[in-house]
């Protein structure tokens, strides 16, 4: 348990907050890179969309670490 100014959190949580933060950086730079003048979508379009698939992976990981938590504390029981 992780206590940030008057939040505790646990390992998963703040492993989501981590990962989403990663990801994030990881879309907007990706955003740049796949822009190009000829290309139809505009920048904040790409983003929008990448920033989507980074949530997306954020809330898959999160699950999944969730899970893996519950069956590891069941299995120490």
């Amino acid at each position: 348990m992780i206590q940030i100014g008057r939040f505790k959190l646990g390992v998963a949580p703040l492993s989501m907050i981590i990962v989403f933060i990663v990801l994030s950086v990881c879309a907007v730079v990706a955003a740049f890179h796949q822009a190009k003048p000829e290309y139809p979508m505009p920048l904040s379009g790409l983003i929008v969309i990448n920033e989507g698939m980074a949530l997306l992976a954020t809330l898959a990981y999160g699950i999944f670490v969730h899970f893996a938590i519950a069956l590891v504390n069941r299995l120490k029981k």
